[in-house]
């Protein structure tokens, strides 16, 4: 159903301290954060700091502009996560174009596409931002490819032992 729907997100300021890739039990601001996203019907909401993308209150954030998956680098105003490493590798092994580097708020506001990636919640796209569709307002192609990349090796590689 999500997958072929869609999630809902807000952009928001990121608000938290600098450190934010450590992981540690003083989530509180990520919490605020995700209900802000809730009270807004929304599932995500995407952190912007300074002009950028960071990441999302509870998720790593991909975009898609032109054919290209572009990915935050890691650095400290992120955790990053199981997922991110795994689209990044999938991706490069199967000849998909991608840019780590700073996401400006501008090229999310006029992406293609917008993925959201958990160890959870593992790939999911994101159609509505900030009340407007992304892209067609649909799951996109990049993403049906990485959902099924992502599939495939769930079922291959990291299926329970018989």
């Amino acid at each position: 159903a999500l997958k072929q729907r869609g999630l809902v997100a807000i952009t928001t300021a990121d608000n938290r301290w600098l450190r934010c890739d450590i992981k540690s039990v003083s989530l509180l601001p990520n919490v605020l954060l995700r209900q802000t996203a809730v009270a807004a019907g929304a599932a995500e909401a995407i952190l912007i700091r300074d002009g950028f993308m960071t990441e999302g209150a509870a998720s790593n954030i991909f975009v898609v502009r032109e054919g290209i998956i572009l990915a935050p680098p890691k650095n400290h105003l992120m955790l990053p996560g199981i997922t991110y490493d795994l689209v990044l590798e999938l991706a490069h092994m199967h000849g998909l174009p991608t840019r780590v580097a700073p996401v400006a708020e501008s090229e999310v506001r006029s992406a293609d596409e917008i993925w959201l990636t958990s160890s959870t919640r593992e790939v999911l796209p994101i159609t509505q931002l900030d009340g407007r569709p992304v892209g067609q307002g649909l799951p996109g192609p990049l993403f049906q490819r990485m959902d099924a990349l992502y599939q495939n090796f769930k079922a291959t590689t990291m299926r329970e032992p018989s």
